[in-house]
């Protein structure tokens, strides 16, 4: 049956957990969301024949002042940091995950090396990470289908309960989407979506940050669920 998997971060709890995101700051001091310039400017990649229901879109790089963006957390003494990380609308991955993760997707995502600090603005990591921007986007038709969540393992978004519900009655879409390696939906950037190959790939890598869900909302570190259409 056709299936992807979610990576949704669900963060630790500052008081307990052992690597814990305080404060998120852009060296440039530029604040709130990219800007919507940069949402108008997302390019449609024609399919042939086109998807039902479904257009997908390359969006461009993230602008000057805005693609920088350290990330401050609460280490636990002797706690690693993950290979995965997703903190918003990028996501922090390793040089070991962005070297897995290039071997599993020849499109062109974003990279940005970039810095993970502690509390006070001290650089933690003695390996390269990045921020990811996945590029991919799918623009998926609102069509007011209810979303079955008897069939899902998680607890969808607002968002999410919009769009997955044309996954689920339309098996022609879902079988392609199922095939792409990344992606993530126009108006939710909270989410990534990955291929069972590639999740495959970077688990038989030994790459971290990808432990799966243990209840609706998921539990502290926890990030991939999966959906699938029965």
């Amino acid at each position: 049956m056709a299936h992807f998997y979610r990576f949704r971060q669900v963060f630790d709890v500052i008081s307990s957990g052992d690597f814990c995101l305080k404060e998120a700051y852009r060296p440039s001091g530029k604040e709130g969301m990219l800007p919507i310039e940069w949402t108008k400017a997302m390019e449609e990649i024609p399919q042939d024949p086109p998807w039902p229901h479904c257009k997908v879109l390359r969006a461009p790089s993230v602008p000057a002042g805005y693609e920088q963006r350290y990330h401050m957390f609460k280490l636990k003494p002797g706690t690693a940091i993950p290979d995965f990380y997703g903190p918003g609308e990028r996501l922090l991955v390793s040089e070991r995950a962005r070297a897995v993760l290039e071997t599993c997707d020849d499109f062109e995502h974003e990279y940005v090396e970039t810095e993970i600090q502690d509390e006070n603005r001290q650089r933690i990591n003695e390996q390269p990470y990045y921020l990811l921007s996945v590029r991919r986007y799918l623009r998926i038709d609102e069509l007011g289908e209810k979303l079955n969540k008897s069939l899902i393992p998680f607890s969808a978004d607002a968002y999410e309960e919009d769009y997955l519900p044309v996954l689920q009655n339309h098996p022609e879409l879902m079988e392609k989407v199922a095939q792409l390696p990344l992606w993530r939906h126009r108006l939710n950037e909270s989410v990534v979506y990955m291929s069972e190959r590639v999740l495959t790939t970077l688990r038989n890598a030994g790459l971290t940050g990808l432990n799966e869900y243990s209840d609706l909302i998921g539990e502290p570190g926890e990030t991939i669920t999966r959906f699938e259409v029965r």
